[in-house]
């Protein structure tokens, strides 16, 4: 984990970030509105819908031209050469999806890199919805709850037709803090936060 997850990357992250962005330019007339939204500095999460595997390259490359993220990725990646290495030089988290109960160790290095005035990406369905409705997971909120990281909202459109060449467009929205409830019940404030981040990024209108 780089000391300054903002700020130190290598070049390789760079330049694939500029390589993704030209590619979706090109084949799928990327437009991304609202990054002005996006505060330049201080910790900082961002959570977004999630429609198909080109959402990460897509969210993290745009987002790049204002803040360096740290990604979240899934440990089975890890495992595979070259990719692991690259992954770990580029500072991302390994997360074990099937872990009963959470992977604590993906969220120490969620919440080290947060303390420290970095970035998160976070698709608080876990999962592609592929049309469904899913029940958000808790994990954005307990995160940032004990990071006091302000929460901004994204959706993105039409990512799901990335294969068809579709168009694709990055929609940042508002941002919202979580608020320890006055009751001490955190089991049911994450949920209603976590809900209440679905409900932001899904009023986020494309036009």
């Amino acid at each position: 984990m780089p000391t300054e997850p903002h700020k130190e990357r290598p070049l390789s992250l760079l330049l694939f970030y500029a390589f993704c962005r030209v590619f979706f330019r090109l084949f799928n007339s990327l437009e991304v509105k609202g990054l002005e939204r996006v505060p330049a500095s201080g910790p900082l999460i961002v959570a977004c819908n999630h429609l198909s595997n080109s959402d990460p390259p897509a969210l993290t490359s745009s987002l790049a031209l204002v803040r360096l993220p740290n990604v979240i990725a899934k440990k089975e990646l890890f495992s595979y050469w070259p990719v692991g290495p690259i992954l770990k030089s580029w500072g991302a988290i390994p997360v074990d999806r099937a872990r009963e109960g959470g992977d604590l160790g993906a969220l120490r290095g969620c919440l080290a890199a947060l303390k420290k005035g970095g970035c998160l990406i976070i698709f608080p369905e876990g999962t592609r919805a592929l049309g469904r409705k899913i029940t958000p997971k808790p994990g954005v909120s307990l995160m940032a709850h004990k990071s006091g990281a302000p929460v901004l909202t994204a959706r993105i459109f039409n990512s799901d037709n990335f294969s068809k060449l579709g168009k694709i467009t990055i929609k940042y929205g508002t941002l919202r803090t979580f608020e320890p409830p006055a009751d001490g019940d955190l089991k049911a404030a994450y949920a209603r936060f976590s809900e209440a981040l679905m409900s932001d990024i899904f009023s986020i209108k494309e036009e």
